[in-house]
């Protein structure tokens, strides 16, 4: 699969060669080749326990690929990198505002909190503690950490989980935004976040 053969006048964003995982003797993933470009946006499906979540975390980093490569943007991953993700973990006693300001002082990137507060609905939330969140106002919280950097790659695990309508809404937005950045990789069976992207990869494990 090379998802952005029709978008070949862009430098890539991301290249996957030959990507594996497994864990023991058992494979995850396994041969996986594809290119993203400027715009490109690729949908991961398959069913539970496909790997969807953990080829996510491979992409990004945080886990080591048991063969072939994957290479990034170029420039600091801190700010060419946003990922949300279901397992991403916050802290309870810290605000909705001081998340978005701890996560700029560690990209070293601005904050800005009143553009993402306005933006995932959450400014009259914002000195609430994290544990005290719904499901749906951490993933907004989530979604403006990942996006705060404006990252060239946004990787997204299962985005619309506990999100309503409007939550959902906020989700396509973000989409849309990131076709002007880089790219965009979601993991989801949901059918209204497949339709957000124009390329699909299955993972049949």
């Amino acid at each position: 699969m090379e998802a952005g053969a029709t978008m070949g006048h862009n430098l890539h964003v991301l290249r996957v060669d030959r990507l594996g995982k497994r864990y023991g003797d058992r494979w995850i993933f396994r041969g996986l080749s594809f290119q993203l470009n400027l715009g490109d946006r690729l949908v991961i499906v398959g069913r539970n326990g496909a790997g969807k979540s953990t080829l996510l975390r491979t992409l990004a980093g945080l886990l080591s690929p048991s063969e072939g490569k994957v290479d990034l943007p170029e420039g600091d991953p801190r700010l060419t990198l946003g990922l949300s993700a279901l397992e991403q973990a916050l802290y309870p006693q810290l605000t909705v505002e001081e998340h978005l300001k701890l996560a700029a002082d560690l990209r070293g990137c601005p904050p800005r909190s009143e553009e993402l507060l306005d933006q995932i609905g959450l400014t009259y939330a914002r000195r609430y503690p994290a544990g005290q969140l719904s499901t749906g106002m951490k993933a907004r919280l989530k979604l403006a950490i990942a996006t705060q950097a404006h990252p060239k790659l946004l990787l997204l695990d299962e985005p619309g989980a506990g999100l309503d309508e409007e939550g959902r809404a906020l989700v396509k937005q973000i989409a849309d935004e990131q076709r002007g950045r880089g790219c965009l990789v979601m993991a989801t069976n949901d059918p209204s976040e497949r339709r957000l992207a124009e390329l699909e990869l299955e993972l049949a494990n």
